[in-house]
């Protein structure tokens, strides 16, 4: 019994095997003939990947360059001209009673300017119209003492406007006899006391003369003159 077993056991063994090359040999026979096809066809084209292409970049339009907006130049400083200095009057020579003290400057300073103002007191003017004018605009009119001066002296009353009429008459008649038109030159000055020299027409003539100032309360008066000379 055990032999007919092991028989029995042997056959399938031998059965089962004898399936298994047949299974093999099949198998090796289809891979053979995909061999020999894939060797006979051309080999299938393979297809190139796909490159999506960037779009050329476009050229920006050319910018037109707009011109530079015309500037009008910075006008030019007016051309200022050198200040002149003006000359300083040559001093002239002082007679000997002047010379002491400090020299003054060509146009004596205060001292002068008294003086030019004390000539100017003597200038007539074109009419009476006028000279009362220039009075009452210097705050020079005649005051109430002196009206009543006049009065007492001719005995009659004037106003204002009268008495300056009479004086300009008086001034008109006598103008030769007063220095007109002055011009100082310089001079000299001691404490108090300065002594100008100065030009003015008088009688008819351009004379030179030097006239005694003195300061009083701060302020410089005229007080007489000296000897004239003809201006050469």
């Amino acid at each position: 019994m055990i032999v007919g077993m092991l028989a029995a056991h042997h056959a399938l063994v031998k059965k089962l095997t004898s399936r298994l090359h047949t299974w093999q040999r099949g198998l090796f026979a289809v891979a053979a003939a995909v061999f020999v096809a894939s060797c006979a066809s051309p080999p299938a084209p393979t297809t190139a990947p796909v490159v999506a292409l960037s779009p050329a970049p476009v050229a920006a339009a050319a910018r037109v360059s707009q011109p530079a907006p015309a500037v009008a130049p910075a006008p030019s400083p007016p051309t200022v001209p050198a200040a002149v200095v003006p000359k300083e009057a040559s001093l002239v020579e002082l007679p000997s009673y002047a010379k002491r003290g400090k020299r003054l400057p060509s146009d004596a300073g205060a001292a002068g300017r008294a003086k030019l103002s004390y000539c100017r007191s003597f200038e007539v003017d074109k009419d009476a119209a006028t000279y009362f004018k220039r009075l009452q605009k210097q705050n020079r009119l005649p005051t109430e003492t002196e009206l009543a001066e006049r009065k007492r002296q001719n005995a009659q009353t004037l106003s204002a406007q009268q008495f300056v009429e009479r004086d300009w008459v008086l001034r008109r008649d006598n103008n030769k006899s007063v220095p007109q038109k002055c011009k100082v030159h310089g001079g000299s000055s001691e404490g108090a006391t300065a002594h100008v020299v100065f030009e003015a027409d008088l009688n008819g003539r351009r004379q030179r003369g030097t006239a005694a100032v003195v300061a009083t309360a701060g302020k410089w008066r005229s007080r007489d003159h000296g000897d004239w000379s003809p201006v050469r």
